[in-house]
């Protein structure tokens, strides 16, 4: 097998600065001919909230970033489990033939996270290029900082560091057709619960077979229905008439327009998402 350069992380939500260390990956690659790996972890070590990128999603961004190889590794799992000595000898260098390994500074790996970035660079059979995070605006470009700002709804400045637009797909489902009965129809989707929602009203792009839409999402439990605790996003279409099919459908956030509310009646729920959908149509605009 060709020797390789490898780099290694979560990469939830493949962000800005997850970017930035690929491109570094792929440039040692180039310089010397040699493959470039990236070894992602399905998911984070530790339990988060939600998770930016589901597996798939994952496997899809990455695709699109030109490298040679993706490996995903399954969390937990045995391979990961294994002593730094073993994950380094038996994984990078016999399996990945890894030449180079391309880190930022906080990366480890191993039982207990053991190996990191310094236990590398004593390693005499690779080199080691570690690299330092990326800041945009001061700001380091981080999952756990997107994921906080997502959890404040600030979708805007989370989509400056993912440097796209945040998303979520699923398969669209019948539901009491409140909405609809308000003279607002809207498209119900069925999320991964393990998928990070931001709740509140949010201007949006949903997606299906290639189209693209403007929208208004509300990510919420209904408080005005008293619908529970759980959380659905239902998407109103700008404009659209017909039928939206049984197939799967992503939804783009592009900015927060109001928090989630519980009102009084329906008639102010209905002069309240008049005003969201006049807004929306006026940013489109």
């Amino acid at each position: 097998m060709k020797k390789s350069v490898v780099t290694i992380g979560t990469f939830d939500g493949v962000h800005k600065g997850h970017r930035f260390l690929i491109k570094q990956t792929l440039l040692a690659a180039q310089k010397d001919n040699l493959r470039s790996v990236v070894v992602a972890l399905e998911k984070p070590f530790r339990a988060v909230r939600g998770l930016l990128s589901l597996r798939d999603e994952k496997i899809k961004e990455l695709a699109t970033l030109g490298v040679d190889e993706i490996v995903i590794l399954e969390v937990p799992s045995e391979i990961l489990s294994n002593e730094p000595e073993e994950f380094f000898n038996k994984f990078l260098i016999k399996f990945l033939n890894a030449e180079k390994i391309v880190c930022g500074a906080d990366f480890a790996f191993g039982k207990d996270r053991k190996g990191n970035a310094a236990w590398l660079k004593k390693q005499k059979s690779v080199k080691v290029n570690i690299v330092k995070p990326l800041k945009i605006s001061d700001r380091q470009v981080s999952s756990s900082q997107i994921r906080k700002l997502l959890e404040e709804a600030d979708v805007a400045k989370a989509n400056k560091l993912l440097g796209r637009n945040y998303s979520f797909s699923g398969m669209p489902f019948k539901d009491r057709g409140v909405g609809k009965k308000m003279g607002f129809p809207t498209v119900n989707l069925k999320v991964d619960a393990g998928k990070l929602l931001p709740k509140g009203i949010f201007i949006s792009l949903i997606e299906q077979n290639g189209k693209i839409y403007p929208s208004v999402t509300s990510i919420g439990n209904r408080p005005t229905f008293k619908a529970g605790n759980h959380t659905v996003p239902e998407t109103h279409i700008l404009g659209f008439r017909g039928e939206w099919k049984n197939a799967k459908t992503t939804v783009s956030l592009l900015k927060k327009l109001r928090a989630e509310k519980k009102f009084k009646n329906v008639s102010d729920l209905k002069t309240q998402i008049s005003k969201d959908i006049e807004k929306a149509n006026k940013y489109f605009k």
